[in-house]
């Protein structure tokens, strides 16, 4: 998504976001996805321009079935990173090559 005029020179706010379909669409309590997504379009809202990408991640990249296995663990007392570790993933393992794409061609497409 796309808001307002963004000129070549111009400071954009960015919000990369992947998609969480426990938090952004069934509110999950105990995550703060759905959070970050809207305080961003508050932000981008009040600045008056800015850009907020989505993309399919799945909990950090481990999916979904995964992800609700570490909800598991987080209510056990461990934190995200902490239950991705112990489910046998890296930390993080989405890939934000695709944001990168999409950012370099609202560029392009913009500014060609």
């Amino acid at each position: 998504m796309v808001k307002g005029e963004i000129g070549p020179e111009d400071t954009v706010l960015v919000r990369v976001h992947s998609q969480c379909l426990t938090g952004d669409v069934f509110g999950v309590e105990t995550i703060d996805c759905e959070e970050q997504l809207h305080t961003a379009m508050a932000m981008v809202e009040k600045e008056g321009k800015g850009v907020i990408v989505l993309y399919e991640a799945g909990g950090r990249g481990i999916g979904l079935v995964n992800k609700l296995r570490a909800y598991c663990l987080q209510d056990m007392g461990k934190d995200t990173v902490e239950a991705n570790e112990a489910l046998g993933f890296k930390a993080d393992m989405r890939d934000y090559g695709i944001g990168a794409q999409i950012l370099a061609d609202i560029v392009f497409i913009r500014f060609a």
